[in-house]
């Protein structure tokens, strides 16, 4: 284990997530989390993938990539402009300056399954993780997924993606609707990503808002055992059980794995 605190990006404007992430992670006293607001310019990362896996796989490795190449002083006298151009492609230019300042041959290890993964360096320059999570509803084949913060359209309008949601399972009777909250956790170091775990908790969709915690779709989110939604139980008590509870708690002991190696 490292003798000092490993420094560990979490790559979320959300604080809530933020939060919540690092009451979960509290008793790991050898790491340190860091809010990405800890380091300003930093540019959104498209979530384009079509699983919640990609999607934090990808968000951890770009950020990773980008926090070493904006912390290289050569890196950071040249403008992240492409011929002055506004529409500046971040993960092609990104990539591209990665190759040019990692001229060193990555060291690399097989897995079980014969596959090469990197190996991180001992003194972990750059760590990052990133989460993507979401509400899976049977009845809607899914849906919302991975579009789950911005099913009505904009992007965190909790309100309006209730709204929406409910508007769409209107008729569906009790029994059908079933859902579930996804969450998978990604780390990463520029060179690829070294974790990556999935947690999820179950439960059904009910047809109003009840409770002024937590947030997102908590408030129609109902979890039978304990005859509560999501917003009417404690935070504490939440962070228990939770889908992102359940993906740290195997993150967790993959963490501790890296960091023994």
């Amino acid at each position: 284990m490292a003798s000092n605190p490993v420094k560990i990006v979490v790559g979320t404007g959300n604080r809530h997530k933020f939060d919540e992430i690092r009451a979960i992670l509290a008793e790991l006293k050898h790491i340190e989390l860091v809010p990405l607001s800890a380091y300003p310019g930093v540019p959104p990362i498209e979530e384009n993938e079509k699983t919640f896996e990609g999607n934090s796989k990808k968000k951890a490795l770009e950020l990773a990539r980008f926090l070493r190449l904006a912390g290289n002083v050569s890196y950071a006298n040249q403008s992240t402009a492409a011929d002055d151009d506004d529409e500046t492609d971040f993960e092609a230019l990104s990539a591209k300056r990665h190759r040019e300042v990692s001229s060193r041959r990555k060291a690399v290890k097989l897995t079980s399954s014969g596959r090469m993964e990197a190996v991180p360096p001992p003194d972990y320059d750059v760590l990052v993780m990133a989460d993507d999570s979401g509400l899976e509803v049977d009845a809607l084949n899914g849906a919302p997924g991975v579009t789950s913060a911005r099913y009505a359209g904009r992007h965190g309008d909790d309100s309006a993606n209730n709204r929406l949601l409910l508007e769409n399972l209107k008729g569906v009777p009790t029994e059908k609707r079933r859902a579930r909250f996804v969450c998978t956790i990604a780390l990463a170091w520029p060179d690829g990503v070294l974790i990556s775990t999935r947690g999820t908790v179950e439960g059904r969709i009910i047809n109003e808002l009840k409770g002024k915690g937590g947030f997102g779709y908590d408030p129609l989110f109902f979890y039978p055992p304990l005859g509560k939604t999501f917003g009417e139980i404690e935070a504490e008590t939440k962070n228990k059980l939770s889908h992102r509870h359940n993906a740290l708690t195997n993150f967790k002991v993959e963490l501790q794995k890296l960091l023994k190696a």
